[in-house]
């Protein structure tokens, strides 16, 4: 059997309209290639779906059977195009990603507000873990992308360079520090440092290791069991000192200041990493955001 789209077009025309003339004006057709529709149609299937009066044109039996089984799949493809097309557009799907980083501020709040903004509809989900957790998950296709400081690393799977960041020393407002413009590393290798047992803290602790510790010289640094939010307040309490990117000061914390350390060239990079073999359509859409992101802040990409 032979069908065409137009002709089972046709035949939901005539048999809502009643009549092969007002099929014809609803369709934008002449009523001749209305009947020689419907014909071609009755010829593929071996029936009469029409009984023609003067007065119009009614289904038959078969016809009325017929007629049902085309809604029934009429409706079935119009949902197939359209999550199709949903798809295309990132709507209708899911997205998950995982981070080391705040969205308080910054690139990252940037790449996933305009995500929000373009495509709404996106269920998107978050995963904060520590780094070897969150790069298992990516391969094992439970996360899509994953934004985390370093520089991109192929051997995980593709990648690149979202921004590079300034660092700041968080302190509290009643430090002596909190009203300089500027500290430099060997001011304070003699702080108390505060920083999370868990992700991103192990890794900021090395960082101040790398620029604070030299032969006989011991770095104080304190690791709690505790998130942003409670390394802030012991920051705002008085009990030491800790280091932050640039996108971690969107949240004001109390008795907490912010203030810029090391050289005007020294920046900590954010790269943003994926499996090269996730066709994912809102993945892709994500990354052409974020590659947007990564050329306004100068990173290439």
């Amino acid at each position: 059997m032979n069908f065409r789209f137009s002709d089972i077009q046709t035949l939901l025309s005539v048999a809502e309209k009643g009549s092969f003339r007002a099929a014809a004006l609803a369709l934008e057709v002449g009523q001749p290639a209305v009947s020689r529709r419907i014909r071609r149609l009755e010829d593929n299937i071996g029936v009469s779906l029409f009984e023609r009066r003067s007065t119009g044109a009614s289904l038959t039996n078969a016809g009325r059977q017929f007629t049902s089984q085309v809604r029934f799949l009429q409706a079935e493809f119009e949902a197939a195009v359209s999550s199709a097309q949903d798809a295309g557009v990132a709507r209708e799907g899911s997205l998950c990603i995982g981070l080391i980083v705040s969205l308080s501020k910054g690139p990252y709040r940037n790449i996933v507000g305009a995500l929000f903004e373009k495509h709404g509809s996106l269920d998107v989900c978050f995963a904060e873990a520590e780094r070897g957790h969150l790069y298992t998950l990516l391969n094992q296709r439970r996360l899509d992308v994953v934004i985390a400081a370093g520089e991109p690393d192929s051997e995980i799977g593709d990648s690149f360079l979202i921004a590079r960041e300034k660092l700041y020393l968080a302190v509290s407002d009643h430090h002596p520090w909190s009203g300089r413009d500027n500290l430099a590393w060997q001011e304070v290798r003699d702080a108390t440092f505060i920083v999370s047992a868990s992700e991103p803290g192990p890794e900021i602790g090395d960082y101040i290791l790398q620029n604070t510790s030299d032969v006989g010289h011991a770095v104080d640094i304190r690791r709690h069991r505790l998130g942003r939010e409670g390394i802030m307040t012991l920051v705002g309490l008085g009990r030491g000192v800790s280091l932050v990117a640039d996108h971690w000061r969107g949240v004001q914390y109390p008795n907490v200041v912010f203030v810029p350390i090391g050289g005007d060239d020294e920046s900590v990079p954010f790269s943003l990493t994926w499996r090269p073999d996730n066709d994912n359509p809102a993945l892709r859409r994500f990354i052409s955001l974020a590659r947007i992101e990564a050329k306004r802040n100068g990173a290439h990409s």
